[in-house]
């Protein structure tokens, strides 16, 4: 038997831990909006009593891996919205990982249209989000094997994702922390709406070993460093910061206020500190270009206000075991 979906509401009402939202909040693209994603921070919170020197090494990895940037036609997610008519297909997964004793990932047959690709470079996430059926898939190292089949080496399926935490119980999902991989990418919706109503996804290069943070639950991590951020780690932007009186790119300055309002959230190890733009394959044009045109990527993205961010309190926690079956039945994506 199921468990109610408004445990769902409960639960991500706990994980989030901050505060009530101020104004009017349009209806997220993704997950439910009392998610840790969609929810806004309370600005009355104090940062992490060792905010300063969990900054100081982001922004060391930073600098040290060549400059900031913004993963979007390589490395990022192309999320394909379809409709109830797309024919399904059936995803396999190496054997022992889709059947093993007690779990499997539930896949079956999904909806992905004909022309749908994974996203360039190693990772080769794909998304399928659903509406009608208020389902998502999620996949990592995805590849086509036949006309009506296809292969994933990893994934999630994500039941009522619109009234998901946003997170997805390990061992499942496409990501090395357990966040789905759509939650805090800038999507197509977000740029034709010029704001993002959402916290933002982050990967950086040295994430902690062995050690993770709500809402992440797994870690690829492998710095030694105490003061490396944690997966699932939570930053924003100072609040005092007046960032709407900067004069910065209008991506920069969108991505800005979302890292202010809403913060900004270790998701993934990467080989640079690095946004998500949605991958613009799955979209109808590139509406990135409007923003970036010809402009150094690696430049713009330094104008972010990187030295006026603020690490927000954890409960560290020791391997993904530990929050293995730590998710209400109904929220977990499998």
């Amino acid at each position: 038997m199921r468990r109610s979906p408004s445990l769902l509401i409960a639960l991500t009402a706990l994980l989030a831990g901050t505060g009530t939202a101020t104004g009017a909040t349009p209806r997220p693209e993704f997950f439910a909006p009392t998610s840790v994603w969609n929810r806004p921070l309370n600005t009355a919170q104090r940062p992490h009593p060792n905010s300063a020197a969990i900054v100081a090494e982001l922004l060391r990895q930073k600098d040290a891996y060549g400059g900031p940037w913004i993963n979007i036609e390589e490395y990022s997610v192309p999320i394909y919205r379809v409709g109830k008519r797309v024919p399904r297909i059936r995803v396999t997964a190496p054997k022992g990982r889709a059947h093993r004793k007690g779990t499997t990932f539930r896949w079956s047959m999904v909806p992905i249209p004909a022309a749908a690709r994974a996203a360039d470079g190693t990772d080769k996430h794909l998304v399928i989000w659903q509406p009608s059926s208020d389902t998502m898939w999620e996949f990592w190292a995805f590849r086509r094997t036949g006309k009506r089949s296809a292969f994933a080496r990893a994934g999630a399926r994500i039941l009522w994702a619109s009234r998901s935490p946003g997170i997805v119980e390990a061992p499942y999902g496409a990501t090395a922390s357990g966040l789905p991989a759509a939650a805090g990418v800038i999507t197509g919706r977000d740029l034709r709406r010029g704001r993002i109503d959402h916290a933002l996804a982050i990967a950086i290069p040295e994430p902690l070993r062995e050690r993770l943070t709500l809402p992440a639950t797994r870690t690829d991590g492998w710095s030694t460093n105490p003061n490396a951020p944690m997966e699932g780690q939570r930053f924003r932007l100072d609040p005092r910061l007046n960032v709407r009186a900067m004069r910065l790119n209008p991506l920069v300055k969108m991505i800005a206020v979302a890292a202010q309002r809403y913060g900004v959230i270790v998701r993934d190890k990467s080989g640079a500190v690095a946004f998500y733009g949605e991958d613009p394959q799955a979209l109808k044009g590139n509406p990135f270009r409007r923003y970036i045109g010809s402009r150094d990527r690696k430049a713009l993205m330094a104008t972010f206000p990187w030295e006026h961010l603020q690490a927000l309190p954890s409960r560290q926690v020791c391997c993904w075991q530990n929050w293995k079956w730590s998710l209400p039945r109904s929220a977990r994506g499998r």
